[in-house]
């Protein structure tokens, strides 16, 4: 019972703990694209391989960001025109069935 109540709690803490570190994350990568843009050089020193793998892996995000924007983009001015359209399409049909 004792060891189930825990588990229970340490999960919920590894959860939370993970969490946190997703959102600390994704605020390195924002803050790194909008500080830098999609242009960021990764920069490795054997010396410290931690900082090193923190700067890889944000590196990482931000070219991941960077080629989801760049197709993104498109696709919404695609969306975007075809919305008008049908808007359009829509207000002429309105105005021929009131007369």
């Amino acid at each position: 019972m004792i060891g189930a109540d825990l588990h229970s709690i340490f999960s919920g803490f590894l959860q939370l703990a993970l969490l946190a570190a997703a959102a600390l994350y994704t605020c390195l990568v924002l803050t790194s694209y909008r500080t830098d843009g999609p242009h960021l050089r990764p920069r490795v020193d054997l010396r410290d391989p931690a900082h090193s793998a923190e700067r890889l892996a944000v590196w990482l995000g931000v070219r991941s960001l960077a080629l989801t924007v760049r197709v993104v983009t498109p696709v919404l001015g695609m969306l975007s025109e075809a919305s008008a359209d049908v808007g359009e399409w829509f207000l002429h049909r309105g105005h021929d069935e009131l007369h």
